[in-house]
């Protein structure tokens, strides 16, 4: 089993990472989670969130299974979900047939955090793409943001970490795939 202390952190560092180690589980993997008292219902609403079982918990540890991935809880939702995926890896396939993929993105930990994220970077303006998160660093379905220079990747990313926003790390894109720039937990 798997082990992770998230103690030290404040939220969304902490389940950026706890997100993270999840995502590089194998399907029904777990992890054992040592967290203070004040993290176990965030951990809760997270696994809820996102599709992971929380197998046992108390107030400073837990045991979180690596899930399905959230689809949505009602009929509309999972319409909703699924169309919205549809629509964004066309996208992400034009972009790469024309390509015009772009070089850097960042992930979010969950659908919920990933929706307000979107709603503030639209305030903010600035060149930004949405796309699907690559298989390649969801592993499940899930949001990203996509950039052309680092920077302002970088920045974005900062912005919404001080804004609480659950981002969860910078990823570039690579020969083969996807390699992991910087995790929110490292800031």
């Amino acid at each position: 089993m798997e082990r992770l202390d998230i103690r030290h952190l404040e939220f969304p560092k902490d389940l950026a990472l706890l997100s993270r180690k999840v995502k590089g589980l194998p399907p029904k993997g777990v992890v054992e989670v040592f967290h203070a008292p004040q993290q176990l219902e965030r951990i809760k609403n997270w696994c809820s969130e996102t599709g992971n079982v929380l197998k046992e918990y108390s107030a400073e540890r837990s045991v979180v299974e690596r899930g399905k991935g959230f689809h949505g809880v009602c009929l509309g939702e999972k319409i909703s979900f699924y169309l919205t995926g549809a629509k964004l890896h066309l996208k992400e396939y034009l972009l790469k047939v024309w390509g015009k993929y772009p070089p850097y993105l960042f992930n979010f930990i969950s659908v919920p955090e990933a929706q307000k994220g979107l709603e503030i970077l639209k305030t903010l303006g600035g060149d930004f793409t949405v796309l699907p998160s690559p298989k390649e660093v969801e592993g499940y379905c899930g949001f990203a943001v996509g950039f052309n220079d680092y920077r302002t990747c970088e920045g974005f990313f900062k912005e919404l970490l001080l804004r609480g926003v659950g981002v969860e790390a910078i990823f570039q894109k690579v020969e083969g795939g996807f390699k992991i720039l910087k995790g929110a937990w490292e800031f």
